[in-house]
């Protein structure tokens, strides 16, 4: 809660700030709008007054969301989506948060997990944690760039979050929750983008969507002349024991039951 109101000269100053930058800028981009107006360590120490004083608050080192309603109490008006791409650049929102934009998943937690080719990092803010998972460059794709309140955010297509599910988390849920929505809702998702993605990232994938799909009675042709040749296996779940011959795949039974 805030403690104090704010001057007409800092009212401004943070007007301004939100014109140029909206509400989520960074210690150098503020700390150059304060100069204007204040010496550098007078700038300095007027930033973090208004933090003590809850008109700014630390996303993470060097970041910063702006509360500028006396009303605001956190970060509800302002999406999880905004602040994730904020923290990390190069990166992009996928799995549940990907889903629920497009309406293809009820429930959002707050753990918004994004995809990332730099290094793993973590962060909580207002009780959100923000997860930043590392995968290979070449796995790098399937996300759009979208303008979301003036502002420019980078999420999953709903087709990538999918593969995404598959490809970072070996675990039953996920396994079950990519079948579900590809039964669901296949007249809603791209079949065809949805393979082009798989053939973009590997045999495992190739499989394990390709096993899917054929449950769905879906065609599967490009995938299986991408694998056909290839003698390895791969497991749908790390604990699958039944043998699917034609994907060489371990699936679990409960999965397509």
């Amino acid at each position: 809660m805030k403690s104090t109101i704010l001057s007409e000269k800092d009212a401004k100053l943070i007007e301004k700030a939100i014109s140029q930058h909206g509400r989520i800028l960074n210690t150098l981009a503020l700390s150059k709008i304060f100069e204007e107006e204040y010496s550098s360590a007078s700038a300095h120490n007027r930033i973090n007054f208004l933090v003590k004083a809850g008109w700014l608050r630390r996303i993470k080192k060097g970041l910063y969301l702006i509360i500028d309603s006396l009303t605001a109490r956190s970060q509800t008006d302002i999406s999880l989506i905004r602040i994730a791409n904020a923290i990390m650049a190069e990166s992009y929102v996928s799995l549940s948060h990907a889903l629920n934009h497009y309406q293809l998943f009820d429930q959002l937690s707050k753990n918004v997990i994004s995809i990332t080719w730099t290094k793993n990092k973590q962060y909580i803010f207002d009780d959100c944690v923000f997860k930043f998972s590392k995968i290979k460059k070449n796995m790098y794709f399937g996300f759009n760039e979208k303008m979301e309140n003036g502002k420019l955010i980078q999420i999953a297509t709903a087709e990538k979050a999918l593969i995404d599910y598959l490809y970072l988390d070996k675990n039953f849920g996920s396994a079950s929750l990519v079948f579900e929505k590809l039964r669901d809702y296949h007249q809603e998702l791209n079949m065809k983008k949805l393979q082009e993605y798989a053939l973009r990232s590997g045999s495992t994938i190739q499989r394990k969507i390709g096993f899917m799909l054929d449950e769905l009675k879906i065609d599967t042709n490009s995938l299986y002349q991408a694998i056909e040749k290839n003698r390895g296996a791969s497991r749908l779940t790390k604990d699958s024991k039944l043998f699917n011959a034609k994907w060489r795949l371990y699936y679990d039974n409960r999965i397509i039951g």
